[in-house]
This record gives C-alpha cells, structure tokens and sequence, in this order.
C-alpha cells in the first residue's frame, strides 16, 4: 500500500482535537501486513536520521530544554477497513522556550512488532528492584487490556479541566536531560514510547501515559561490547533499557 503523505502537527493536532469521542478507538487499530491481522497500537518509533535529529536539537538546546510529546490523528482512517498506519499520531519535540510550541516536531512510526504487541516470554523481565521498568509494563498492559469502547476515556479529562481532551506530554528539564543522557549512551539506534494507562489525579487529570523508552543503555565508563543493564533509576535490568512515564500533561498546565 502506498505510504500516506505526512501532515503537520499543527494540522494533526487539530483533528485530534475535533474527533468525535465516539469515533476515536477506531484510532488505536491498523492492519499489520506482515502478521496479516489487525492489531491494536500500542508502540511508536523514532530510529536513525530521525533519531539523530532529535538528539542533535537536544545537543544543541539550550539549558533547561524539555522534550514534548504531541497527540496527532489523521482522519482519513478513521474510515472503512483498517489500513497500514493507525490514524493517531506521535510527534517529539526539544521544546526550549515560549513561541516555540509545535515547532520543529518530528513524527514517530507505528512499530507494528514491538515487544510489547508481540508474546514476552524472553527479554522482558526487569530485576527484582526496577520499579521504573514494573510500573511501565503495568501501564501499558492497561492499555492493551482495556475494552475497545473505552480507548477514549484515558485521553479525557476525569478532574480539575473536566471533558478537555489532552493536546501534549511535558517531560520536565531534569527528566528530559536524563533521557538525552541516556539516548547517547544507548547502543540502540532507536526509541519508543509505549501507550499507557494509568490513575487520574489532581494534578495528572488524564490517565493515558505515555512511556519513553530507551534501549540499551550503557553507563558511562562501561564497555559497550559488555553492557551493564540499566534503568532510569539506576538499577539493574534485564534488558538495559529506560522508561519515562513523568510527562506532565497539557492541559492544564502551561506548554
């Protein structure tokens, strides 16, 4: 099938924000050619020039830089059968200061395959202590263990800015320093944010979550041939990767 033409995140951004409630768990469906079967999303992807671009706008960033995940959809799945792409839409951002919002984003894929679509029986155990790595795969199995009719409700405010739709995640200066770290360290050529849900309150009205994830992270001083698994805590992890679930919503807070 041919690939869709990309649209702007201004423009995705938009019809995310005018989809009839009703209409949007048809988003979180495509048809996966290789398996032949629709599936529900799950996994996004951002790899190679596009991966290097982002790290390289971080790099540059200035002190206190924040990376911010866009919401997106592309109407024109929402109707007939399923197609190759799934309507809803990610876009990451280095977002640095007042007016540069929805500049510069850059557009992750569907990862039809990840591990987290797919069964988990190897490479997926966190160790004993990585509560960071536990709490993410809680979130996402949330997710996919939710019923189709209530794919919704995560995105859908539950308190403080009652019936608003979420627009972005904000990973703060800290958090967004610490993925940057981990990113150059990885000896992956990729990254992943996984859909999530989680517990809505006060001050994290919605209970989608997105969760970053970076894999193969190396410590600084280790030998990459011999990785020392890691987590974002610092503790050990089967896999060597680092989850972010942190990013404050906008609404309500300020971009």
């Amino acid at each position: 099938m041919k690939k869709r033409a990309p649209i702007s995140v201004q423009k995705a951004a938009e019809h995310w924000q005018r989809c009839r409630q009703e209409d949007l768990p048809r988003a979180f469906y495509a048809y996966d050619s290789k398996e032949q079967q629709g599936e529900r999303v799950v996994s996004y992807r951002l790899q190679g020039d596009d991966l290097q671009k982002l790290i390289a706008q971080a790099e540059k960033g200035k002190e206190g830089f924040k990376f911010v995940v866009h919401l997106g959809l592309y109407p024109g799945e929402l109707n007939g059968t399923l197609t190759d792409e799934p309507a809803f839409a990610l876009y990451l951002q280095v977002y640095e200061k007042e007016g540069d919002w929805q500049n510069g984003c850059i557009e992750l894929n569907w990862a039809a395959n990840s591990r987290f679509s797919t069964n988990m029986d190897s490479g997926s155990r966190s160790g004993k202590n990585a509560i960071p790595s536990a709490s993410a795969y809680l979130f996402i199995y949330s997710w996919l263990e939710m019923d189709e009719p209530d794919l919704a409700l995560p995105f859908t405010a539950a308190s403080r800015v009652m019936g608003q739709r979420v627009k972005a995640y904000i990973f703060s200066p800290a958090e967004s320093r610490s993925i940057l770290l981990d990113l150059q360290a990885s000896t992956q050529d990729y990254l992943e944010i996984h859909l999530g849900n989680g517990l809505a309150v006060w001050d994290h009205p919605f209970s989608f979550r997105p969760v970053m994830d970076v894999p193969g992270v190396v410590p600084k001083g280790e030998s990459r041939k011999q990785p020392v698994p890691v987590n974002a805590t610092g503790l050990t992890d089967d896999d060597g990767d680092s989850y972010y679930d942190f990013g404050m919503p906008h609404p309500p807070g300020k971009p």
